[in-house]
């Protein structure tokens, strides 16, 4: 069965998997981020605040700690993950590695879900999640946009 995360993106990024030119196909993390993650797994990706939106839905390929060099090389000097070398370094500063989410299949929604419906449906407390937060069948059924 098809397990489904959902994940906090800066709206810069988060916008990147959805482009029909040159998609953002690799997310970067540290830590150990994702550690349930597996192929064929489905991320919905939220989009921060100012947007604070769902955008869409991509599929996972391959989850994987690398080297920061390697993780570099990886994402094709950045490109994959649509960051330049100056934004990649800050980012991994003190890091020894680094994790590489690579993800296809970005299926945008019909309208993006605005967090004001996210809380309706999923209870006026809910936060979006620091890092990745597991979602129930239920959570999206609710949202109509069930896998």
């Amino acid at each position: 069965m098809t397990k489904n995360y959902l994940i906090s993106v800066h709206p810069r990024w988060a916008s990147a998997f959805f482009l029909s030119h040159n998609p953002k196909s690799i997310e970067l993390r540290k830590g150990n981020f994702g550690t349930s993650l597996k192929p064929g797994n489905s991320i919905v990706v939220y989009a921060t605040m100012p947007v604070a939106e769902l955008l869409g839905i991509v599929r996972v390929l391959k989850r994987e700690i690398l080297p920061i060099d390697r993780l570099w090389q990886q994402s094709e000097q950045g490109q994959l993950a649509r960051v330049s070398r100056q934004q990649f370094d800050a980012y991994y500063a003190s890091q020894i590695s680094g994790v590489g989410v690579w993800v296809s299949a970005a299926e945008l929604l019909p309208s993006p879900i605005a967090l004001s419906k996210l809380r309706q449906n999923w209870g006026h407390r809910w936060q979006p999640p620091q890092q990745i937060q597991k979602l129930t069948s239920e959570q999206l059924l609710a949202l109509n946009i069930a896998r």
